[in-house]
């Protein structure tokens, strides 16, 4: 709607309620601008120079409101004034209701900090121009779908990761996974007992050998043997006899286990924690 009354006429304007009425339907149309802009939000003025603040106009629960200015406070709130004019029934009433937003306190207060200055329309549109079209918004979401899938496993957990800084130094959402301290990590096999069920712990920094284990050996040796039997023993057959007995021979080796670790480097495994 677009209203023009053209008051600048010859005979006198005839000021009706008509008149009045449309003129007050027009000054209402522009609180729409209150809509549009949001509530507690500044739209002129309101300069900021050290603990001052110049006049301006703002917007307060849909009402486009003049902005006094003044010394910086923690809140403002909507003054209200009424001029009472006297009608040609003699009668008084109230013809005009001024409402002005100051510093300071009232029957509602509104938290200074809490105003938004709006850029304007042209501040916007330079900063559209310089944002991302739709296709490259749809690339960007392209990499991120991909992107979660690759991260799945840290986001839903089940993953440990190498960490060669000091625990106490571990970044926050990441904790250590205490339950692969001193052990390495081996694959998981279906078809191997020793390794299909996942989570399962085994092995040994060392191994003490037992006899089964020991590698098959013989040793040669020279023996000596008496006559047959029946001969009158002795060497020749002489009178002297062998002095047969069983002896052991020396121990060989500590009966230390065997270090079967492979070499390695020192690492904490960390987890997601988050």
């Amino acid at each position: 709607m677009r209203i023009n009354i053209n008051f600048l006429q010859t005979g006198g304007v005839p000021l009706t309620n008509d008149l009045m009425a449309t003129i007050m339907d027009a000054i209402l149309t522009y609180n729409v601008l209150g809509d549009l802009a949001g509530n507690l939000t500044i739209i002129s003025g309101c300069t900021i120079t050290g603990q001052n603040v110049s006049p301006g106009v703002v917007i307060i629960d849909g009402d486009v409101l003049y902005f006094e200015g003044g010394t910086i406070v923690s809140t403002v709130y909507v003054h209200t004034e009424e001029f009472t004019k006297t009608f040609q029934d003699t009668t008084d009433k109230v013809l005009i209701i001024k409402k002005t937003v100051k510093f300071g306190s009232g029957a509602t207060n509104h938290n200074w900090d809490d105003f938004i200055r709006l850029s304007t329309l042209k501040e916007l549109q330079i900063e559209l121009d310089g944002k991302a079209d739709q296709t490259q918004v749809d690339n960007h979401e392209d990499r991120l779908i991909v992107l979660e899938k690759k991260t799945a496993p840290i986001i839903n957990g089940g993953i440990v990761w190498a960490w060669f800084k000091p625990v106490a130094e571990i970044p926050a959402g990441w904790k250590e996974c205490t339950n692969v301290r001193g052990k390495t990590i081996v694959g998981w096999n279906p078809n191997d007992n020793d390794f299909s069920t996942i989570g399962n712990s085994g092995g040994s920094k060392t191994v003490q050998l037992t006899v089964g284990q020991l590698p098959k050996i013989k040793f040669q040796y020279t023996r000596t043997l008496p006559w047959a039997a029946g001969s009158s023993g002795g060497f020749g057959g002489g009178g002297n006899q062998f002095n047969i007995s069983t002896q052991d021979t020396n121990e060989l080796g500590n009966n230390t286990p065997i270090n079967i670790m492979i070499p390695h480097t020192i690492a904490a495994f960390i987890e997601p924690n988050f």
